[in-house]
């Protein structure tokens, strides 16, 4: 199943973006001043889902510029925001035939061509945004990198953050996981949510998210679930008025391209590229992890109430089904060992 490109799409304005860098972000992905884009030596374009004023984007806009000061005009990084390129799967299909050189995009779609790139996105694997990128920048990351090699795709070493997903309901108070018993929850498409809901009990139901507002607005759907940038941006606080802080999974972005052209560029041309999406992707994760509870409290604000839940009665719930058993068979022994080694037994 193909996850909907819009569910990675997280909105964060420049106004709500203060830890300090708001001016440099915003500095547009030209080159240097009096220099066009034909004039570089190498024209590069990124394509995302994210609108223009996500944190992600301004940093790669800020990458953009400074790739282009330090190779002296001769890189060109053009970032295509809010899906202008197609949508997530659309724009991964781009960058494997090459029509597309770069490509900011979730492990969990990712999953969709390269299985193991989901690894990321197992249910309650992860405590915090800290041990989830120790495994991505160690061992589990590095496994993830080679099978998207393979798959004729080179990923940059550094991930950027996307964030834990949270829980919103309309009338229930969820304090524990037998709070979400045939709770009609709205899920993006994808065996990597209908079955971690599936196994906590909950009756899943998977809705476009062009229609989420609708469903929750008709009872359609209970409830929904996603990054509290996302919950913010959709003005699910109109629909919803619970959201427990469940950080049930964790996703990243990775930055993609073509391995057939990335093998080609010169040495000195892929470390400038290199060395500046790896800034950019620490800087992003903090700025992301700073804005955080600044959307939280709007939400709250909004009139949200905000509960955290019992988190060990959903781990202690999944290790009564055969969930965490069943992944372990699909990624193999390899993999879930690289996981565990960051988390601990999860089976």
């Amino acid at each position: 199943m193909i996850a909907n490109s819009g569910e990675n799409v997280m909105h964060v304005t420049r106004r709500r973006f203060t830890v300090g860098t708001v001016a440099a972000l915003a500095t547009p992905a030209l080159i240097i001043p009096g220099r066009s884009a034909q004039a570089a030596q190498y024209n590069f374009k990124i394509g995302m889902v994210q609108p223009k004023d996500h944190i992600a984007v301004q940093v790669l806009d800020k990458t953009a510029a400074n790739m282009a000061k330090e190779s002296k005009g001769r890189i060109h990084l053009q970032t295509y925001p809010s899906g202008q390129l197609g949508g997530d799967l659309d724009m991964i299909m781009q960058v494997h035939s090459g029509a597309l050189d770069f490509q900011m995009e979730s492990g969990s779609s990712l999953s969709n061509v390269v299985p193991v790139a989901g690894i990321n996105a197992v249910g309650f694997a992860f405590k915090d945004p800290q041990q989830a990128w120790k495994a991505m920048d160690g061992a589990l990351g590095a496994i993830v990198r080679d099978a998207l090699d393979k798959g004729g795709f080179y990923c940059q070493p550094i991930c950027f953050e996307q964030g834990f997903r949270q829980l919103t309901t309309t009338r229930r108070v969820v304090k524990d996981v037998k709070d979400v018993k045939n709770l009609k929850l709205r899920l993006p498409i994808g065996q990597v949510w209908t079955s971690l809901w599936a196994n906590l009990g909950a009756a899943p139901m998977s809705v476009d998210i062009s229609e989420l507002y609708t469903s929750l607005q008709t009872g359609v759907a209970e409830g929904s679930e996603g990054p509290v940038q996302q919950i913010e941006t959709f003005k699910l606080y109109e629909v919803q008025k619970h959201l427990a802080l469940t950080n049930h999974m964790w996703d990243n972005w990775w930055i993609i391209a073509n391995k057939a052209l990335w093998t080609k560029l010169p040495n000195d041309i892929k470390e400038i590229m290199a060395r500046n999406f790896e800034a950019a992707a620490k800087e992003e994760r903090a700025a992301i992890l700073a804005d955080n509870q600044h959307t939280t409290d709007l939400l709250k604000s909004q009139g949200m109430a905000v509960t955290v839940p019992d988190l060990a009665s959903f781990r202690d719930k999944l290790k009564t089904t055969t969930y965490y058993k069943d992944w372990h068979k699909k990624y193999g022994d390899k993999v879930w060992s690289a996981l565990e080694q960051v988390v601990g037994t999860l089976s």
